[in-house]
């Protein structure tokens, strides 16, 4: 009888095994949902609706992408971080949402480290200091000329708290001895700048033709490269500020308890999708530099990012 008992229990648990590497193999069983935290038409949105057009290729299913802004992107992160961690829920998240704090305000109700595994860095994207074209200026330093010779009158836009456009223009002030003010947006600044209402603003490189339509005045790049784009900008390090660099980066995450086998899958599958040519053609041409790297290369970035940004200088009055 014991050794019935015993053979029975045995006989379930293989079955239960292979049960779960059924259901392993299968994956995914149905759409993937994407939530890309930045509003419909912004860079990172289109980032992702690109990506998701690769990934369904691949995952002969369905990819869904739901814009979720907010709070710096916060809110979208969150609502993955709560989510099953059964491969069929994903986050593209900026760096804004994974490496900043209280200090930049920015407070998010979920800890990196232990709610979201993360997959792999997607791309990255130098930003463009911009300035109206009615600005007397044509280089940074005269723009650094004329702001402290008025303090107090000049500010800079953003796309929200925390994100790369936030922290470029806190670390020029505090490199440059500014006092700009900060004005963050919940969409696009870039209305407010060619009217003149914001004086400076880091903006993404799809900014470009505004640029080149004379609409907007480039007076650096934020990246420690020059833009193959527009090799004659200078970077701000090249400008009298060694060392400065503020780039967004988005990569591709997943809640916690995510298995090992389809994180990897993932990502392979996203490099696939970054590495194919009309896609990084329609990546660079945004100004967005594909990456595509490790799961662990990703994880490596988020912790170093988050100690670089929490030493560097903040001003909480902004």
């Amino acid at each position: 009888m014991r050794n019935a008992l015993l053979n029975w229990t045995t006989w379930l648990l293989l079955l239960a095994a292979q049960g779960a590497a059924l259901a392993q193999g299968t994956w995914p069983g149905r759409a993937v949902h994407l939530v890309v935290p930045f509003a419909a038409g912004t860079a990172p949105d289109m980032v992702g609706r690109l990506l998701a057009e690769g990934l369904a290729e691949s995952l002969a299913v369905p990819v869904l992408v739901e814009n979720l802004p907010g709070a710096g992107g916060t809110l979208g992160v969150d609502k993955v971080a709560r989510a099953a961690g059964d491969g069929h829920t994903l986050v593209l998240s900026g760096d804004a949402a994974l490496v900043v704090g209280a200090a930049y305000g920015v407070k998010p109700p979920y800890q990196v480290a232990s709610d979201l595994v993360p997959i792999s860095q997607l791309v990255l994207t130098p930003n463009v200091l911009v300035v109206p074209p009615e600005l007397p200026v044509s280089t940074l330093a005269e723009f650094v000329a004329l702001a402290r010779s008025q303090p107090g009158r000049f500010s800079y836009a953003s796309a929200g708290n925390g994100t790369s456009s936030h922290r470029a223009g806190e670390l020029l002030n505090a490199m440059a001895g500014l006092d700009m003010v900060h004005v963050p947006s919940s969409g696009s600044p870039l209305p407010d700048v060619m009217a003149g209402r914001v004086q400076l603003f880091f903006a993404n490189a799809a900014s470009l033709p505004l640029v080149r339509e004379g609409k907007l005045r480039a007076l650096a790049v934020s990246s420690l490269q020059r833009l193959p784009a527009l090799p004659e900008l200078a970077t701000v390090a090249e400008s009298g500020y060694p060392g400065f660099e503020a780039v967004a980066w988005f990569g591709l995450l997943a809640p916690k308890g995510t298995s090992s086998e389809i994180v990897e899958r993932l990502q392979a599958e996203a490099a696939k999708a970054l590495a194919r040519p009309a896609m990084r053609d329609r990546l660079q041409a945004m100004g967005a530099v594909p990456v595509g790297g490790s799961s662990a290369a990703f994880a490596a970035l988020i912790a170093a990012e988050t100690t670089k940004w929490a030493a560097a200088p903040m001003s909480v009055r902004r």
